[in-house]
């Protein structure tokens, strides 16, 4: 077990096609990170998308869909470490 922790960001450009979720998680799997930021997700609302090999995190409003949006995914034995999620931006107050 290693005492460091893999973070990475990553650009996604948009997760709103129908796939691509799955497909991030699979080249994910492939480096050691275990958070990444994601940018431009392009998804709205606020949630948590749970699998069996990784959560994700978002947050954003409902009237900001197909815009913007960083969110979070957690990969490996990282997500059983989560204890709570709140979103705190300029979108949710």
């Amino acid at each position: 077990m290693s005492n460091k922790l893999h973070i990475g960001t990553w650009n996604v450009k948009t997760l709103l096609k129908h796939g691509k979720m799955q497909e991030l998680a699979e080249e994910l799997a492939k480096t050691q990170l275990e958070i990444v930021a994601i940018q431009e997700t392009r998804w709205s609302g606020i949630g948590l998308i749970k699998k069996k090999d990784f959560s994700l995190y978002y947050s954003r409003t409902k009237d900001q869909i197909g815009q913007a949006g960083t969110d979070f995914i957690l990969l490996g034995s990282i997500m059983n470490n989560v204890i709570g999620f709140e979103a705190i931006n300029d979108f949710v107050r």
